[in-house]
């Protein structure tokens, strides 16, 4: 999967122990300085620097962004899938750039499957989710054979990296509920673009000083607004690629939840699971080197539920044409 791709060609990049321990720490909070980066890592400031713009300019890191709880903005996660009737490629590419456009779609990724199409829709409430849903499918009109509406109500996992790759995580008081203002909007419009901009350049577009600023960034992310800030990693160069893995498991009450939630946790390729309602009651990416860690990875899950898994798909990621942690739509 190819996050913001920015190279036609990919080259595929070896990672030693201390790139993928730096990613690591990234991937949990791409706002860490390099001082307390090159501590955990034990190099020097100037080496975790260098081997940083290294990963960015062979295209590993693509851009850094901020994971925003919508549900604070009273806004929910829907996950529309679209199986399309072979439009030419020339059909395809229009309507694709008139559905980037709109700003309650978060998310548009290319499938190899069952599905051509996953599309993340953000809507406030069943009216608004009806009216982008009408807009999708009338910018396919004519050649959509399928589709399905996923209503995301729970999160499971959610990084940047599978098992092997975490380690870090942003701390939080979780009592802090402070409410946002203006202000706090502006920032997290600026973050959520380049997570890793410095303090006095966003005190600079925002009018207050840094101090304030860093105050503000504490209290978002203590409020559990801010999730983490995140590097954009382009899996496809370390030679991964995405799989959805889309399940029904019939009665999906608290005690298959804690099985499934257990397996989820410890499971080493599981990149993000949520639970959702409809036809498909769970959604997981899979991060995976080969078709073997797929195919074990979900005998495994279906060991775990044998007769409760009532049906499932498997999706291969193609491509993505976009993907924004914090929609237009919010604000």
């Amino acid at each position: 999967m190819r996050y913001l791709q920015a190279k036609e060609k990919i080259e595929k990049i070896k990672l030693d122990l201390k790139d993928k321990k730096i990613l690591r720490i990234l991937s949990s909070n791409s706002r860490i300085s390099l001082t307390q980066i090159s501590k955990k890592v034990a190099l020097s400031r100037d080496a975790v620097n260098y081997r940083i713009k290294n990963y960015e300019k062979k295209g590993v890191i693509q851009g850094y962004r901020t994971i925003v709880d919508i549900n604070k903005f009273s806004y929910n996660n829907y996950h529309l899938f679209i199986r399309l009737n072979n439009p030419s490629q020339e059909i395809e590419k229009n309507f694709l750039k008139r559905l980037i456009k709109y700003p309650f779609i978060r998310a548009i990724i290319k499938f190899s499957g069952n599905f051509d199409f996953e599309i993340a829709i953000v809507a406030k409430n069943i009216e608004e989710l009806d009216l982008s849903i009408n807009k999708v499918i009338n910018a396919f009109s004519g050649i959509v054979q399928d589709f399905e509406i996923l209503t995301v109500i729970k999160t499971y996992i959610q990084e940047g990296f599978p098992l092997n790759f975490k380690e870090y995580k942003i701390t939080r008081n979780p009592k802090n509920k402070n409410k946002i203002d203006k202000k706090d909007i502006e920032i997290l419009k600026i973050i959520g673009e380049n997570a890793t901009i410095p303090l006095y350049k966003i005190a600079d577009k925002v009018k207050l000083s840094a101090d304030a600023i860093a105050y503000r960034i504490k209290n978002l992310i203590n409020s559990e607004i801010i999730i983490k800030f995140v590097p954009i990693i382009n899996y496809t160069s370390l030679g991964y690629s995405l799989h959805t893995l889309l399940l029904n498991i019939s009665s999906l009450d608290e005690k298959k939840e804690k099985i499934l939630r257990s397996f989820l946790s410890n499971n080493e390729n599981v990149l993000w699971a949520v639970k959702t309602i409809g036809r498909f009651n769970v959604l997981i990416y899979l991060l995976v080197k080969n078709i073997e860690e797929l195919q074990e990875t979900v005998l495994k899950l279906r060991s775990l539920f044998p007769k409760q898994i009532n049906h499932y798909e498997i999706l291969m990621a193609y491509e993505e044409y976009k993907y924004i942690y914090f929609p237009k739509e919010l604000f």
